[in-house]
């Protein structure tokens, strides 16, 4: 079920059992909280949608911010520094983020933890932690794009 859904979101078969795969352990989680076949059926659905929609927003982002950096060639010396001053600066960036959202965004891009698992640690709800992550990449994709246009 979960592998359908995924690929009506216009997954591929290896990407749609992988969102299956999470689901399932996702749902695992919750087994014992569920008690009927419809029950289970509503939130394996529920919850692939939620996933597929995941995955696409944290692709769609990545791939505004790769377009926004500059093409690199490494094999000059100048490349090399340029990045790691890149780096530097997205590092600077990310600290002058509220001290939440800074967090939420190191844990889940750098450590790559789920977000209900961020949510657990800050005590916070799971859509918080979305909404934070959500503008903390915002934010720094605004001022990628203004320091590349400067």
């Amino acid at each position: 079920m979960s592998v359908a859904i995924a690929e009506q979101f216009g997954y591929a078969q290896d990407d749609a059992e992988d969102i299956a795969q999470d689901v399932m352990l996702k749902l695992w989680c919750l087994h014992e909280k569920m008690n009927d076949a419809t029950h289970l059926k509503a939130s394996v659905a529920i919850t692939t949608r939620r996933v597929c929609i995941d995955k696409w927003r944290s692709t769609h982002i990545l791939a505004e911010i790769k377009e926004s950096m500059p093409v690199m060639d490494e094999d000059t010396q100048y490349d090399r520094l340029e990045f790691e001053e890149l780096e530097r600066w997205m590092d600077e960036q990310i600290d002058f983020l509220p001290s939440t959202s800074s967090i939420v965004l190191r844990m889940r891009q750098l450590e790559q933890r789920e977000l209900s698992e961020i949510a657990e640690i800050i005590g916070i709800k799971q859509t918080s932690v979305s909404t934070l992550l959500s503008r903390a990449r915002n934010e720094l994709l605004k001022k990628l794009k203004r320091r590349n246009q400067q």
